[in-house]
């Protein structure tokens, strides 16, 4: 990460000073140790002055040391859902990369492109919607997928320091991680705002309600966009197609018929999916089914992955980042602090009932803002406690209100916000610079037309009355 964006991290530790030097009038004690401790984490969350883990790891140190809150507000993510929906997603991507199912998609998709640039980023396009289906986690897609899809470029003879090879990696790193914030297992703010509102409200989202309102605008929609604005941005003429050449190993070539793992891994991510997508049917949690799809690759004798696997193979880190996050989400509403800017927002934005127009504007621009502070999984950790006085106050519905913060999170102004655009665009080897350029113009185009367009679905299926 460059030096400015650490630089996040100092104004986050004067304010946390600054608020136990002149706490506000109306804060207690321990509101003024909640809101001086949360500034910082989350300040250091979105500066990466260190590591996300490390982070995380301070925080519950100095939240314990000085009693900010009781150990079950400090450590409530470690018992969340959405923490074990992260193990499960950490899983099922070392097991799609070991087993080989990764590669044989992506040779699949390779082998049926036409020589098009059009047909190539529509077809990488659809594969990295595919795979936030079969992966939940967006760290995992990009990094077991683009190594293929670059091999991929390789085929087509888009070399290193191409235009068209930049639009096909901004293809589909940019279509395998957007269109997750509509699909709930898919991104990790998704399940923290999970986490966080099943705790705090005692509301659980639905698998199926959630994809139904957000995905047709801001999961396909913008990836339509995604690729025009590639297409007209970067297209040029394959050079060569090359994907049948026996010679070319770049991209290994998988046998015609599916190994024993792949079958097996295949039916427990395909079980997993249908038991996802039909939980307004058995209200099972998205955690739980991806914790038991977890178990089945991990179990020995299962053949989909070797006992090693569990601790040479699975990175943990974005697990203490998770429960960190949601620790502070909890700490958050535990202290009374999200009443107070709860409050204190209302009063700023002026919002009032009957004025929904209003409301829904102001509320996602409000998270948005909170995200360019705080990255996008900050977002639910601080907007979730504050979703009930917002609801109380203007009359629009608790679902409504929490449903906002998901359009905003999918709006990304700047890749240090989502950790898995920060890693695509150093894999891929675009660097910040391209990949900033992008984003910030995908963004742009999200808040003057698809955010509009995606209100006009919800007043559609009668959400907003």
């Amino acid at each position: 990460m460059a030096d400015w964006q650490k630089l996040i991290a100092v104004p986050a530790a004067v304010a946390s000073l600054a608020l136990l030097a002149w706490p506000p009038d109306a804060f207690t004690p321990e509101m003024t140790r909640a809101a001086a401790l949360s500034v910082f984490a989350l300040g250091l969350f979105a500066g990466g002055l260190f590591p996300e883990h490390v982070t995380a790891v301070l925080y519950f140190l100095i939240a314990m040391l000085f009693t900010v809150a009781p150990a079950s507000v400090i450590f409530s993510g470690f018992h969340s859902a959405a923490f074990w929906l992260v193990f499960g997603g950490l899983v099922i991507s070392v097991a799609v990369g070991e087993t080989g199912l990764g590669a044989r998609i992506a040779h699949a998709i390779a082998a049926r492109l036409r020589p098009s640039y059009l047909t190539i980023i529509v077809g990488l396009a659809v594969m990295g919607l595919a795979t936030t289906f079969l992966i939940p986690s967006g760290m995992g897609r990009i990094v077991v997928f683009v190594p293929l899809v670059m091999a991929v470029a390789d085929r087509f003879g888009f070399v290193e320091g191409t235009r068209g090879r930049t639009g096909i990696l901004i293809t589909f790193s940019f279509c395998a991680i957007f269109p997750g914030f509509t699909i709930l297992p898919a991104n990790v703010p998704n399940v923290v705002l999970m986490g966080g509102i099943e705790s705090q409200y005692g509301v659980h989202l639905s698998y199926a309600e959630y994809m139904l309102l957000h995905f047709p605008v801001l999961g396909f929609l913008k990836c339509v966009i995604i690729v025009t604005l590639v297409w007209l941005l970067y297209r040029e003429t394959p050079r060569q197609h090359v994907v049948e050449r026996q010679e070319d190993r770049s991209l290994p070539l998988p046998s015609k018929s599916l190994g024993n793992a792949e079958r097996r891994l295949a039916a427990i991510v395909g079980a997993a999916l249908l038991l996802w997508i039909f939980d307004f049917l058995h209200h099972i949690s998205p955690g739980w089914i991806a914790l038991g799809a977890a178990f089945l690759c991990l179990m020995p004798g299962a053949g989909v992955l070797p006992p090693a696997a569990f601790a040479t193979k699975i990175n943990f880190t974005p697990m203490f980042t998770t429960a960190g996050i949601l620790g502070i989400a909890g700490l958050v509403a535990h202290s009374g602090i999200g009443e107070y800017l709860g409050q204190a927002m209302l009063e700023a934005a002026d919002l009032s009932p009957g004025d929904q127009g209003k409301t829904l504007i102001s509320l996602v621009a409000t998270s948005v803002g909170v995200g360019l502070a705080a990255t996008v999984v900050g977002i639910p950790a601080v907007m979730v406690p504050l979703a009930g006085g917002v609801s109380e106050a203007t009359g629009m519905s608790l679902d409504v209100v929490l449903m906002t913060q998901a359009v905003a999170y999918s709006t990304v102004i700047l890749p240090y916000q989502l950790p898995p655009l920060l890693v695509a665009a150093q894999v891929t080897g675009l660097g910040l610079a391209v990949t900033s350029r992008f984003c910030l113009l995908l963004a742009v185009i999200t808040m003057v037309v698809l955010l509009p367009l995606d209100f006009l679905w919800w007043s559609m299926l009668g959400y907003l009355d």
